[in-house]
């Protein structure tokens, strides 16, 4: 493992800092080494131009002329006897001797057979060659304060880097089940397309979420009624004595019943897939309402001189035929179950209507769930549902485009 610690803050900080402290160490040695170049040059420098000065007067002088001679730089001939044995042998060039302290500079001189021996020493010539080690020192010291602020300044990069993911994680972490839109959202970086995921990734949380407690509400909801006409049914069969007509009308509420379950239960099944994973077909609009109409006439036949359909042409849409189904008969069932009077139905291609009469103190019961599952439904296939009511009628109209 590259990092022995799960914090995305230490792992930056793990990096920087070793960064730093070479970075240092670099220009430390970089600068070390430029103040001992320097010098090297300076000196050499020097020697040049005394090598040159002696030369320009032994042209003029001879051998009378005046070997440079100072505290710090003495002159030879690499004849002389009194040039020490250490600079004898030396070939013709610049040369640094007892430990890079004492400078030779050996050179060719017209006329002479010997060579010009100048021999500077460095600790004579610069009084702070002897503060060398104070140098250093004092030079060690400015790379420890530099890597005290930059294991500073890297600790401050590190929380600035760590800070917007830290806080993402926080922020996703106490999110609820409302829209998610994190902070980083625009933000054009990582951080931005990490936020824009999260985001997105928790909306579709949200909404799955959402859909399964509306199924689970809707599913309760709904399939009461359906049970609740298979168990009166199956109570009315059991009786002694009961009559074939009752019988078959028992049978006959039953097989609506469980087709109105099923198709209920198809219903929830596609509300609860994302609206893209959606099945489209196209269908014939009418012949669903005529089907739908044609199945509460024969389970109501008491409202079968009250509801009233005109008919239309065919009429094709492209929709999920599970729901259009049920748009439709759970408008027909609010219509018929909880009105009072007369039910009108009305198609064209634009839209569909259904109109109840009802008495002012029906207008409330019954119109909860059933309404709300009608309005999703149209919502996932594009459709859009429209309610008015009055004193005396509930009018339900469901519009295609």
């Amino acid at each position: 493992m590259l990092f022995p610690t799960d914090s995305f803050f230490l792992r930056i900080l793990y990096a920087l800092l070793p960064f730093m402290a070479l970075i240092t160490l670099f220009y430390s040695l970089l600068i070390w080494a430029a103040v001992v170049l320097t010098e090297d040059y300076i000196v050499s420098s020097y020697l040049d131009l005394e090598s040159q000065a002696f030369q320009d007067k032994h042209g003029q002088l001879g051998r009378a002329a005046a070997m440079p001679n100072a505290i710090y730089l003495k002159g030879y001939w690499s004849s002389d006897a009194d040039l020490p044995g250490a600079f004898r042998d030396l070939p013709v060039g610049h040369h640094e001797l007892d430990k890079e302290d004492t400078h030779v500079l050996v050179s060719a001189v017209a006329g002479e057979s010997a060579l010009l021996v100048l021999v500077l020493e460095e600790s004579k010539l610069s009084q702070t060659e002897g503060y060398r080690a104070q140098v250093f020192a004092l030079l060690c010291a400015v790379a420890g304060l530099i890597l005290i602020l930059g294991a500073i300044l890297a600790i401050a990069i590190a929380r600035a880097i760590a800070q917007p993911v830290s806080q993402l994680a926080a922020e996703v972490a106490g999110t609820r089940h409302g829209a998610a839109r994190f902070s980083g959202f625009a933000r054009q970086d990582e951080i931005g397309t990490l936020s824009r995921t999260l985001s997105s990734l928790v909306a579709q949380q949200n909404a799955a979420l959402r859909r399964e407690q509306a199924f689970t509400r809707h599913v309760s909801h709904e399939l009461r009624t359906p049970l609740s006409i298979l168990n009166n049914c199956l109570a009315i069969l059991r009786l002694p004595g009961c009559s074939a007509e009752k019988n078959a009308r028992g049978l006959l509420r039953m097989e609506g019943a469980l087709a109105g379950m099923k198709m209920t239960i198809e219903l929830f099944l596609s509300l609860a897939r994302e609206p893209r994973q959606l099945r489209r077909e196209a269908i014939d609009l009418t012949a669903v309402v005529v089907e739908q109409i044609e199945k509460y006439l024969l389970l109501y036949p008491r409202v079968a001189g009250a509801l009233r359909f005109a008919g239309a042409p065919p009429i094709i849409l492209q929709a999920n035929q599970a729901i259009a189904c049920s748009v439709v008969q759970n408008l027909l069932g609010n219509a018929v179950q909880h009105g009072a009077g007369k039910v009108r139905v009305a198609l064209c291609e634009q839209q569909l209507v259904i109109i109840n009469n009802h008495v002012e103190q029906l207008s409330s019961p019954g119109f909860g769930f059933g309404l709300e599952i009608v309005s999703r439904a149209c919502t996932y296939v594009g459709w859009r549902l429209e309610t008015r009511r009055t004193l005396h009628t509930f009018r339900a109209c469901v519009r295609f485009t």
